[in-house]
């Protein structure tokens, strides 16, 4: 699985909706990297949530929450 490097071509080539959800406690993905990637594609919403980085499996009711809210 390729988790490094850079995937910004593959992040930035669609601009249809997309949601985000980011665990407020995660240390794989930074809160900085985060708004970076939501502020660089458009139709993009971020969401945080007060988990680490397995935010559905954290809080699983807040998680489809915000994806049902998206949807």
């Amino acid at each position: 699985m390729h988790l490094n490097g850079d995937h910004w071509d593959d992040w930035l080539a669609s601009d249809c909706p997309a949601l985000l959800i980011r665990g407020s406690r995660s240390t794989v993905l930074s809160s900085e990297h985060a708004r970076d990637m939501a502020a660089r594609r458009p139709h993009t919403r971020l969401i945080e949530l007060p988990a680490g980085h397995t935010v559905h499996e954290t809080v699983p009711v807040e998680f489809a929450a915000a994806v049902s809210e998206f949807l």
